[in-house]
């Protein structure tokens, strides 16, 4: 049996290695940090990725982690905001602080090698998986993107989950273990924050007089959870034009708006594990192992992608946003139409 060689202990080269090593093929998985830490993320999934990380762990560990569910959203813009709707299913909680642990120590249990705090060139050889994140890009139109995130403490969330649009981001609230609330928003600057460490409160908590400005007003921060990224590509990207077998963000980045980039990196791994096991046992070559997953993912994931970019296009437009909004104070079921296009 091959070995498989995997670059990134995210949460795509996390179950990608699991699901690997439950079918008994050796695994290696090299991360740049280490077990566990914060991420920058949303921290809720949703959708078909709920369903296969459940099939991966179990629903025990995930609620002895401390996972919740969700079921409603609500939206903001401002002050005013969207009639709550529910969610078409229940969206799983949990930060990546414990899930990333919880895979990581579930890897280990099955025999998969884990090489921490090392930093693995990507080699474009037989086996070897890239699953190191983004793909960075200093500027795209013009704009820089920067993702922020931190916990708020003892912050109660009657809507469930939260979606707060702002004049240069949007913003994402989401209830996860122990009280805490995962506040987590995407910016666009055209000129570098040099005091980002110091501001980082101002970009997370809105403009004054906004809902958002309200909820935290106050808010018990941790700032051991605060963690930043930039350098972000939003512009889809398609795996037949990449080479070898890219998964997760190092693949493509779905626009945070939509909530679905959780699943996407599960979703991606599990469309790999087939062909990679295929491989590792000698039934066909490197070169068709990779024909089929990058078939695979861009026809899973085409389309949600090209409606992401348009409604993330829309939202963050001067005009498109109050256009987009008008229309969904006339058109309720709108935002629930795009939630399903990008799923």
């Amino acid at each position: 049996m091959k070995s498989v060689y995997i670059v990134g202990g995210g949460l795509a080269g996390l179950t990608l290695g699991l699901r690997l090593r439950q079918l008994e093929i050796p695994v290696e998985l090299f991360e740049a940090g280490h077990y566990p830490r914060h991420r920058v993320c949303g921290e809720y999934l949703s959708g078909q990725g709920r369903d296969l990380l459940v099939s991966l762990l179990g629903e025990t560990p995930l609620s002895q982690a401390g996972a919740r569910s969700s079921l409603q959203l609500r939206i903001y813009r401002g002050k005013a905001s969207l009639t709550e709707r529910a969610l078409p299913r229940p969206a799983l909680c949990l930060s990546r602080y414990r899930l990333d642990k919880l895979l990581a120590d579930a890897f280990s249990r099955v025999g998969g090698r884990i090489h921490a705090q090392t930093r693995q060139p990507i080699l474009r050889e037989e086996g070897w998986v890239t699953a190191t994140g983004r793909q960075p890009s200093i500027r795209e139109v013009g704009w820089r993107w920067l993702g922020l995130k931190a916990h708020a403490l003892d912050l109660r969330l009657p809507d469930g989950l939260e979606m707060h649009l702002t004049p240069w981001g949007y913003v994402g609230l989401c209830p996860v273990e122990e009280n805490r609330v995962n506040v987590c928003g995407l910016f666009r600057t055209r000129e570098p924050v040099p005091n980002l460490i110091h501001q980082w409160r101002d970009w997370l908590s809105g403009p004054p007089g906004s809902a958002l400005h309200e909820r935290l007003r106050g808010a018990n921060w941790d700032e051991s959870s605060f963690s930043s990224v930039s350098a972000l590509s939003l512009h889809p990207r398609r795996a037949s034009d990449q080479p070898g077998v890219r998964v997760g963000d190092s693949l493509t980045m779905i626009p945070p708006l939509t909530g679905n980039g959780m699943s996407m990196a599960i979703e991606g791994a599990f469309l790999a594990v087939g062909p990679l096991a295929s491989w590792a046992a000698g039934k066909v070559s490197w070169s068709e192992c990779t024909g089929k997953i990058a078939q695979s993912l861009d026809q899973t994931f085409s389309s949600r992608l090209a409606w992401a970019r348009r409604l993330q296009q829309a939202v963050l437009h001067p005009l498109g946003q109050p256009i987009a909004w008008n229309l969904s104070l006339l058109f309720p079921s709108l935002p629930h139409l795009l939630f399903r296009q990008t799923r």
